[in-house]
């Protein structure tokens, strides 16, 4: 069941990754898009935040929009090489 729900929520915040790439969602629009609530939504954003993406919110014409600015390298743990 553990293992169930882990793919889950790893696969959640590959879709997550893929539609603040395209950089047009708002928390509601990904909410939606995703089938979660707002704070699931909140919650996903700063785990990938720890683990080293640079997602900032942009201001867009029609209201707020998430914005990958950088992903972390592969094959480094987000907490650094020293482990700290």
């Amino acid at each position: 069941m553990r293992y169930e729900r882990s793919l889950a929520v790893a696969g959640r915040l590959e879709n997550l990754l893929d539609l603040i790439r395209a950089g047009t969602f708002s928390t509601p629009a990904l909410a939606s898009r995703l089938q979660v609530c707002d704070q699931t939504i909140y919650r996903d954003i700063l785990s990938l935040k720890q683990r080293g993406y640079k997602i900032r919110s942009r201001k867009l014409s029609n209201g707020w929009a998430y914005q990958l600015l950088d992903e972390p390298e592969a094959g480094v743990d987000a907490k650094g090489a020293d482990g700290s």
